[in-house]
């Protein structure tokens, strides 16, 4: 018998029917009552990285819709929101209407949907496993929340490898420039897990996507669904079922390290056996624009000369010409125009 102080992930097939319960067996399971109560305060950050939901890409607007049916009755407060697009690239507030959450609010009496890029931050720093780190957050999600539910999507990842609940939270991060910021990504995502307190984590797994990520790839319907009280066993335990190689996943080991979670899935305790839960092989990989971005990760200074100086717009149009079409990206400035933000 699992206690609350154990590592617990609830895996379990779904289907929009029995969505509703499985979310309610999956939190029981993972010992919600000893997390929250009636006077807890919370916040649900989904995964909208695109202004409409795209399947495998944002997590699925039934879900959000379902998670906060869950949870509105047991506490005093819910939040949901996000951060506006990266580079500018859309508005959070039209990506939340776009996915329903507005409309969603409007059923649950203490239920508000908030755009964290337009609240006051508050600049956090610590030593995370031996890197002296910084990140801005939005002041609610520091001080006025009790713990945060993280949503995402099951995800392979170029740059990542996989993303799933911890690295959703860099949506946390409001200032749609966060593009400029990705030196010690590892290090940061641990921080920020830990300040807004992820100790609730629902995976969306009606769809998964393969290849590239997190932005385009395959989106494959699997029919999946994980809960968990620790952030470093769920997503752990997501690569796992994607046949990911967790040692590639460097923001998994990090988090451990910091003190939030065990990635060793024979010390997780699970509902059933996870290996018979497996599904195909995903594949991330790269492109040749991804070994000149992966160079912006080790370099602020270099992020800043591409992203946000008098030579981005020529930076963009050259890259553009290496681009697809439907592939092609723009830069802070223009967004801001296009997106009137």
């Amino acid at each position: 018998m699992a206690t609350i102080n154990d590592s617990i992930v609830y895996i379990s097939d779904v289907t929009e029917r029995n969505l509703l319960q499985e979310i309610k067996n999956g939190l029981e399971f993972i010992k919600v009552d000893e997390i929250i109560n009636s006077d807890s305060i919370i916040f649900i950050k989904p995964n909208f990285t695109d202004s409409v939901h795209r399947p495998g890409i944002t997590t699925t607007p039934l879900m959000v819709k379902t998670v906060a049916e869950v949870f509105s009755p047991l506490v005093k407060k819910v939040y949901i929101g996000e951060s506006d697009g990266g580079n500018y690239s859309f508005s959070a507030d039209l990506s939340l209407e776009n996915h329903g959450v507005f409309d969603i609010a409007k059923k649950f009496k203490n239920v508000e949907v908030v755009n964290l890029s337009k609240l006051p931050r508050t600049r956090v720093t610590e030593n995370v496993c031996g890197k002296k780190v910084w990140v801005d957050l939005p002041d609610l999600l520091v001080r006025d929340i009790d713990l945060l539910v993280s949503v995402p999507v099951l995800k392979s990842h170029a740059m990542t490898h996989g993303t799933f609940s911890i690295k959703n939270l860099w949506g946390c991060y409001p200032d749609p420039m966060r593009v400029l910021y990705h030196k010690n990504l590892d290090h940061k995502l641990a921080l920020i897990n830990k300040i807004v307190k992820n100790r609730i984590q629902i995976i969306d797994g009606f769809w998964a996507l393969d290849g590239h990520g997190p932005m385009e790839g395959t989106p494959l319907k699997t029919n999946k669904l994980l809960v968990s009280n620790d952030p470093v066993a769920i997503d752990s335990s997501a690569a796992f079922l994607m046949n990911l190689d967790k040692s590639k996943i460097h923001h998994l080991h990090v988090a451990e390290c910091f003190g939030l979670g065990i990635s060793n899935i024979d010390n997780i305790h699970f509902n059933k056996d996870i290996t018979k839960e497996r599904l195909s092989k995903f594949t991330p990989y790269k492109i040749k624009i991804d070994y000149l971005s992966s160079l912006l990760f080790k370099s602020e200074i270099l992020s800043k000369v591409v992203l946000s100086s008098p030579l981005t717009p020529y930076i963009y149009q050259s890259l553009n010409l290496l681009r697809a079409d439907d592939k092609k990206t723009y830069w802070a400035e223009y967004n801001k125009k296009r997106n009137k933000l």
